[in-house]
């Protein structure tokens, strides 16, 4: 009896532990070097994560990689249609808090970047609102630049992507894919 309290409490407690949620703040800069930092916040600031561009390391380190190689034995057939469904599942469960964008792009060729101008002023018009503050700027120059920065707050509750998520890993050929990709990560460990 008292084991059956105890796992209904563990799943109460998982429950509401999942329907707290996940702050996450992003700062992605270029100019001339490449910068980027992501905040990660859950329990209202008490469990705070913060990924930062990893260092360059002057020695080789040999480790797991994911190569385009390992495609040809996964079984493709549902792959992709599974990953668009998940995809398309967890599109709407994210809250953009704020958006910030500075952003200045050209190709090579002038005639390329005005098709990439055609492109992206009408998304940017759909997206612009008071949290999202964007900025696109197109450069005729003639060489090939993109620099600036994108910053922003995003929310999300865990418990949202819980039935998207389980629904994705344990479906055919996403479970038969994970299966194949550990056989092989095993083969390559022994």
């Amino acid at each position: 009896m008292w084991v059956l309290v105890a796992l209904a409490c563990l799943v109460a407690l998982i429950i509401i532990l999942l329907c707290i949620p996940v702050d996450i703040l992003f700062r992605i800069e270029r100019y001339e070097k490449s910068k980027f930092s992501i905040h990660f916040g859950w329990l209202f600031g008490f469990v705070k994560k913060e990924l930062k561009q990893a260092q360059k390391k002057s020695y080789k380190e040999e480790e797991w990689k994911f190569t385009l190689g390992m495609l040809k034995e996964l079984p493709i057939k549902g792959l992709f249609k599974q990953v668009k469904r998940f995809l398309e599942d967890i599109s709407g469960r994210f809250n953009i808090r704020n958006i910030n964008m500075d952003v200045t792009a050209g190709f090579d060729d002038p005639a390329d970047t005005g098709c990439l101008c055609a492109a992206v002023y009408p998304v940017l018009a759909f997206y612009s609102s008071e949290n999202c503050n964007i900025n696109f700027n197109a450069s005729f120059e003639g060489r090939g630049i993109l620099q600036g920065y994108v910053s922003g707050e995003l929310r999300f509750f865990p418990i949202r992507f819980t039935v998207p998520l389980i629904r994705f890993i344990f479906s055919g050929a996403v479970f038969k894919s994970i299966r194949i990709m550990m056989a092989q990560r095993w083969k390559r460990k022994k």
